[in-house]
Parts: C-alpha cells; structure tokens; sequence
C-alpha cells in the first residue's frame, strides 16, 4: 500500500501557467456577467409614487382643470411620465367600475417636469379638458393611474375622497359681506308705496331698530356670532296685484357672471312683509335659486317657515307665525316710527352653498298669483 502511495505522488504534475490565466480569465468573465446581469438591475431600479396636493379650478367655471401632483422617484434611474389619467367615483359606485368616470388628456404644465430624476420629489402642474366635476353634496373619490417609462404596469393609486384639504379654496370668502340690494340691481321700494316713509324703521320699544344707511349686527338662527347686515335706502318688496305691488318684477336677480366667486352661506334680512301670510299653507311665495358657472342650480321654496306679515296685529295671536317652524330667528323691530304706527317683526335665516362651485346669479322668483308681498331688507354672504 506504502509503495502504491509512493508511486501516484511521484506522478503528480504541476498545472501549466497557460491553463491557469485561461481559467482565471474565464472566472473573471463569469464573475463580471453575474454582476451586470444579476447584480447591477438590482441597484438600476424604477419606483414611482404619487399623491395629489391640490386640485383647481382656474376659470371659475366650477370645473376643476388642473392638479397639482407630487411625483416621488425613490429608484435610480430616471422616469419619464407619459400619460395620466384621473378617475373619479361617487363613494356608492366604486365597486362598479362601469360607472368610474376617467378624465384624460392631462398635460404638464412645464413639459420639462414630466422627467423625475433619482432620488427626486417635486410637485408639478397639469392641466387637462376632461374637467373633473365636485359637489360637497356628493362624497367623491379619485385614483390616479400613471404610465412612466421602464415599467409595463402603469401605477394606480389608492381611492381617496375628495375634501376640502385638496381643493385649491384660497378665493373662498374669508369674512362677512354685504351688499347695497338697490345699488346691486335689485328694484327697491319703500314698504308702502302710497307713503314717502320707510315703514321699517322703528321706535326704541323693540328688541332691535334697524336705521337707513347702517350696518346692523343681528342674530341668525344657529350662528354663534352676531351677522352684519347693510340697511340701504330702500328695501325690495315683491310682486302682489295687493297694495299697489303689481308693477314689481316677477324676478329679482343678483347678477355676478362677470365676477363669480365662492362662498359658503347666504343670511337674508327680511322675508316678513305687509300680506306677507296671504298664500295657501302648501304653497310657497318664493322662489330662491342659486345658480353655478357650471349652470347647475339649487332651489329653496320659501314658504310659511320663512314668510308671513310683519305686522303682528295681522296675525292670529299677534305672533310671528314663522318662527315656530325652526328655520327662522324672529326679530322684534318695535312699534313703527311713521304711520300706521303698528307693532313690527322681521326675520332673518340663512342657506348654504356649495363652495366646490362659483356662484353666478341668485334669483327670487315670485309666483305672481298671490297676494303675498314678501320683503328683503338685506342680504350678507361669507
């Protein structure tokens, strides 16, 4: 066994220097292409997120036309954006997506911003035709899909509903303001058009006196603080073939297409008028509409819950008879300074906007068969 030993050690040969650089060379080759193959796209890699910051609406015409999006590229290689695509759902819809609206041709703001480089976050602006359409009488949710260069998935973000903190709201009304009715296009009349006197203002016998010219702060249903309301000249009654009332207008409008704008309330001063009551219980004196620049309206009925006569003494009881219904606060104005010398009311109320949109008129309509004659002594917005 020793000999055999002896004679395989004595046969042994050194490898060949020629053979030893082919074999490391061949070990360096393969050692490269595992580091560019499988090593390398490990560190070249695309990764994309999205969310959007702000969404606008730069015309005003209560379509939202631009967003505003904040692009991560948390890979190490550059993307380039291609396409975006915005969809919108009513929150009882998305599980259908039959019924998802997908709002297309969205386009960089700065061509330029459409490449994300590594490690970058920016916030860029698109604009796009297919306007998005926004009601905060409607909970509605977006998800944006987002095609970018090196990937075959585009990425598709998750639902997110539509609030006030994505919504570019900066020109919403801040404060209260108020508004001259007869200066502003209304025609105003005094309460009773066979006597010079403004028959609302009052002696110092009520809990409130309203005088020509003034601002006054008054109560409004619900309102913590006082609203400011501007008492003009002359105050608007409205149509009734009663008292002489028959060449009023059967449409008062407030007309702000030229400088549409948003708010979030409107508080009336009024409604309480001379044969305020007279109209059927189930019927309405007025007709309030609020109209969008998207042309879409929104209607308030006034009927008994916010008109009857201002006189006490022509209502049964000597009462307000619209303030038990809840939608009115009942200002008690005292006794009338000019004849006839009676025991005044007068109301104020309030209703909402939706301040997704921009208002362009608010209309009264009045029926024009009734006897009512229903007053407005001011309006205030905020």
């Amino acid at each position: 066994m020793i000999k055999r030993i002896k004679r395989l050690y004595s046969r042994r040969k050194a490898v060949s220097p020629v053979i030893a650089t082919i074999l490391l060379i061949a070990l360096t080759v393969a050692a490269a292409t595992i580091i560019y193959f499988v090593i390398v796209p490990l560190f070249n890699t695309y990764k994309l997120d999205a969310s959007v910051v702000t969404i606008h609406d730069t015309d005003k015409d209560s379509l939202y036309n631009q967003v505003e999006i904040q692009f991560v590229n948390s890979g190490t290689k550059n993307i380039n954006i291609t396409q975006v695509i915005i969809w919108t759902s009513a929150q009882t819809e998305i599980a259908n997506s039959d019924l998802w609206l997908a709002h297309e041709g969205w386009t960089f703001d700065v061509p330029a911003e459409s490449l994300i480089q590594p490690s970058e976050v920016d916030s860029v602006k698109l604009s796009g035709t297919s306007q998005i359409g926004l009601s905060i009488y409607e909970r509605t949710y977006f998800r944006m899909e987002i095609d970018y260069t090196g990937m075959k998935n585009a990425l598709v973000t998750e639902w997110i509903r539509v609030s006030d903190e994505f919504l570019d709201l900066s020109d919403l009304l801040s404060g209260f303001e108020t508004f001259n009715l007869t200066a502003n296009g209304y025609d105003g009349t005094i309460d009773d058009p066979s006597r010079t006197a403004n028959n609302y203002v009052t002696n110092a016998d009520g809990d409130y006196q309203l005088d020509v010219l003034t601002i006054e702060n008054l109560p409004v249903l619900n309102e913590t603080q006082l609203i400011p309301f501007y008492i003009g000249q002359n105050i608007v009654v409205f149509h009734s073939p009663n008292g002489n009332l028959s060449g009023q207008p059967l449409e008062q409008k407030f007309d702000f297409a030229s400088t549409p704008f948003r708010a979030k309330k409107l508080f009336l001063l009024g409604l309480a008028g001379s044969w305020g009551d007279n109209f059927n219980a189930n019927s309405w004196a007025l007709n309030l509409t609020i109209v969008y620049t998207d042309n879409s309206i929104s209607e308030n009925l006034l009927n008994k819950s916010y008109i009857d006569d201002w006189w006490y003494g022509s209502n049964p009881g000597n009462l307000c008879l619209a303030s038990p219904y809840g939608l009115i606060t009942e200002i008690d104005l005292g006794t009338q300074a000019d004849t006839p010398h009676s025991h005044i009311h007068t109301h104020t109320t309030r209703f909402y906007y939706d301040y997704f949109k921009y208002i362009k008129a608010i209309i009264f309509t009045d029926p024009g068969t009734d006897d009512s004659a229903p007053h407005l002594l001011s309006i205030t917005m905020a």
